[in-house]
């Protein structure tokens, strides 16, 4: 079979490597640092690209406050104060983003994954990870959050996600991935961005959502000069939705695809590091701020589940 998964150390983390032999197609997955994927790397042509930017020491990807990589459950961005209401109560959350004022990116980043499975196809090869949520100080609910990461023949890399509500109440959930992407050495300067969307959301100056506006840039728009850190409203014509990010000069482009529909990934944030070395492009299942507002939130019933995926691949 031409799929092969190894582990390997990298400094005190321990890895699992997906590998495709014949492409050298390959996913670098961290159970003990919240299920990461440390490194995916595709192949164009003659040319293997390493399409995900992440801390290069594990020292720095212990320390990382970025959420490079990382998995966003059960809610993504900024809770304003840590503080909300679901179903006529009031919960606290840790005030965990820098600086102390808002609970940011959910409860299982960082955290020692259990690896459940790993296996090994004709045409594919995965890896599945799981993380309990068991009553944390202000999401007293129990959910089973689990991730499957398998690389394809065809060279697509998919994501996918499940959550159960193993707990004796409703409980709310919500999911975003958070990778910053890069295409080889090249300068975000050059690249192109395509954003399936005709609507972002507007933010306060906490970074909060107030409301909605029209997104009016004609697409593929050069990234040269412009500054993007936006949550946009997905619009989709079919059960999914494309961003991409295209370098002409090397023939190349990434495109992430998010399942779309109901209590799928309907929105999707987009932002330009200062380093200019990198863009990230993060799949929502709901607005930030969900857990307050609604706009998009899953509720789990006991007994009851929510999936999704986001696939990955080079053209």
């Amino acid at each position: 079979m031409p799929f092969e998964i190894f582990k390997q150390q990298f400094g005190d983390l321990t890895e699992y490597v997906i590998h495709e032999t014949t492409t050298e197609n390959r996913c670098v997955v961290i159970p003990e640092l919240g299920g990461i994927v440390r490194q995916l790397s595709l192949r164009k042509g003659l040319t293997l690209f390493s399409v995900l930017k992440t801390p290069p020491t594990p020292a720095g990807l212990v320390a990382d406050t970025k959420s490079a990589s990382e998995l966003l459950f059960p809610f993504a961005s900024r809770i304003p104060e840590g503080k909300y209401k679901f179903l006529g109560k009031e919960y606290q959350l840790h005030k965990n983003e820098d600086g102390g004022l808002n609970a940011i990116h959910g409860l299982v980043r960082k955290n020692h994954f259990h690896l459940d499975e790993q296996a090994i196809h004709e045409d594919n090869a995965s890896i599945q990870l799981s993380y309990t949520i068991d009553n944390p100080e202000g999401y007293p609910f129990q959910v089973h959050f689990s991730v499957r990461y398998t690389l394809h023949a065809d060279g697509r890399f998919e994501l996918k996600y499940e959550a159960k509500n193993n707990g004796q109440s409703p409980c709310p959930a919500m999911f975003g991935w958070h990778p910053y992407w890069m295409l080889g050495n090249e300068d975000v300067e050059a690249w192109k961005i395509n954003i399936p969307s005709k609507r972002l959301v507007t933010f306060n100056e906490n970074l909060i959502p107030i409301g909605t506006e029209p997104f009016e840039m004609a697409m593929p728009a050069l990234l040269h000069r412009k500054e993007f850190d936006n949550c946009f409203i997905v619009e989709a014509n079919g059960p999914h939705a494309v961003t991409e990010l295209i370098s002409k000069n090397q023939n190349v482009t990434l495109r992430i695809e998010q399942e779309t529909g109901e209590g799928k990934f309907n929105y999707l944030v987009v932002y330009t590091p200062p380093a200019r070395d990198c863009v990230a492009i993060e799949a929502l299942t709901a607005n930030v701020d969900a857990f307050n507002t609604g706009e998009g939130l899953n509720i789990l019933a006991p007994g009851h589940s929510v999936d999704g995926a986001i696939t990955v691949r080079l053209t």
